[in-house]
C-alpha cells in the first residue's frame, strides 16, 4: 500500500499526514479539531495537488486519550474511508510507541501521559504474561507505576512520560526510550500493515487502576 492518510485529534489539535508517492506530508495545527478537521485535511490535498481518489487507504488512533477528540477523527476517518471505498484502521498510541521504539527482546512499559498526575500504561512481555491479562493495560497515578512496572524484572520504559515516571521509581536504573509528540499523525504510518479489509474503527476503552 502505497497512498495512506493518517489522522488524530485531540480537543484543540488537528494532526494529517498523508503517504503518498514516496513524500510524507503533513498538517499539525493547534485548534479546535471538530470544526477544522476537515478543512485543514482539505487544505493538505490542494496545496500539495493531490487527487484524493488516489488515497488507498485511512489509518486513525483508537486511543488512549481524549475521548471526543478520538471519535471526531475516528468518524471523519470512517467517512474518508467509506467514500473511497478504501480499508481502514485503527491503531493505538501503544502500539505505536511499541513500533516506534520497542525491543521484542525486552520486557517493555509504555507509559502515555493522562490527567490529573496520570499516566496510561501498557506492559508487554518479551515472552506470554502471567496472570490476569487486564491488569497489564490500564490507568495508574506515577504513585502506583513503580509496582506495575515490577523493578525485580528487567523491563525498559517507553513513552512520552518519561520525566514524571522516573521521579517516582526510586532509586532504581532502568533503561527508557522516549517519544516526542507520539499523537502526531505521521507515527501512525508505520503501522500501515494494519490496514486491510476487515479492520475496525473503534475506540479504545482504559480500565481506572
Amino acid at each position: 500500500m502505497k497512498n495512506i492518510i493518517a489522522i488524530t485529534a485531540c480537543l484543540k489539535r488537528c494532526s494529517i499526514a498523508i503517504s503518498y508517492d514516496g513524500k510524507i506530508l503533513q498538517k499539525n495545527e493547534d485548534v479546535d479539531a471538530a470544526a477544522n478537521l476537515a478543512f485543514l485535511t482539505q487544505r493538505l490535498f490542494e496545496e500539495n495537488e493531490i487527487d484524493v481518489r488516489g488515497i488507498e487507504g485511512v489509518i486513525t488512533a483508537s486511543g488512549p486519550g481524549s475521548f471526543t477528540g478520538i471519535r471526531t477523527a475516528q468518524s471523519f476517518a470512517k467517512a474518508i474511508a467509506f467514500s473511497l471505498e478504501a480499508p481502514s484502521a485503527s491503531v493505538s498510541y501503544f502500539e505505536v510507541a511499541d513500533r516506534l521504539k520497542g525491543n521484542r527482546n525486552q520486557n517493555r512499559l509504555i507509559a502515555l501521559k493522562a490527567d490529573k498526575n496520570q499516566v496510561y500504561f501498557k506492559k508487554i512481555c518479551k515472552e506470554n504474561c502471567k496472570g490476569d491479562i487486564d491488569k497489564y493495560v490500564g490507568i495508574s497515578s506515577y504513585e502506583n507505576i513503580q509496582k506495575i512496572a515490577d523493578i525485580n524484572s528487567e523491563i525498559m520504559l517507553i513513552g512520552d512520560a518519561i520525566d514524571e515516571v522516573l521521579s517516582h521509581i526510586a532509586d532504581y536504573v532502568i533503561d527508557f526510550q522516549k517519544i516526542e509528540d507520539i499523537k502526531n499523525a505521521a507515527n501512525l504510518l508505520n503501522l500501515e500493515d494494519r490496514i486491510t479489509e476487515t479492520s475496525v474503527i473503534q475506540p479504545l476503552y482504559i480500565n481506572l487502576m
